[in-house]
């Protein structure tokens, strides 16, 4: 099953993606937020384009662990993005995500890479959460 990472924003949506082993994860587009109804049907598309079975949708907290205020924005969309597809939908903590995937990046990549990685970053951080778990001594 392959899994798409989403990191929301109000001007780009980074979007990541698993290899079918749930091994890998890929930085793979980012999308120009024109508003909520355009940014699900784009994301909805590429699902079907690339055989999504899960959607994971970055969630960050505060310094204190809370979750941040942008969360109820990311919540919100999530939950637009869910009433349109059958594909489950679950939410992974992605705190400073951006930063970390600057970080990763040469010094002058475009916003739209670093977007696209800081889907990546939690995806990775998921699939090898999923591994740990799954692993039977």
């Amino acid at each position: 099953m392959r899994i798409l990472a989403i990191d929301f924003g109000e001007r780009r949506i980074g979007l990541a993606t698993s290899d079918e082993t749930g091994t890998l994860a890929t930085p793979r587009h980012t999308l120009d937020r024109v508003d909520d109804a355009r940014a699900a049907e784009e994301i909805l598309r590429f699902c079907q384009e690339e055989d999504i079975g899960l959607l994971l949708m970055g969630l960050p907290r505060s310094p204190e662990g809370a979750e941040s205020p942008f969360a109820t924005r990311i919540r919100s969309f999530a939950a637009k993005l869910a009433a349109r597809t059958a594909i489950p939908l679950r939410f992974h903590e992605e705190t400073l995500t951006s930063r970390e995937a600057a970080g990763r990046l040469p010094r002058r990549s475009s916003r739209g890479d670093v977007d696209k990685m800081a889907a990546a970053v939690p995806l990775e951080d998921y699939l090898q959460h999923q591994e740990k778990s799954a692993w039977r001594p």
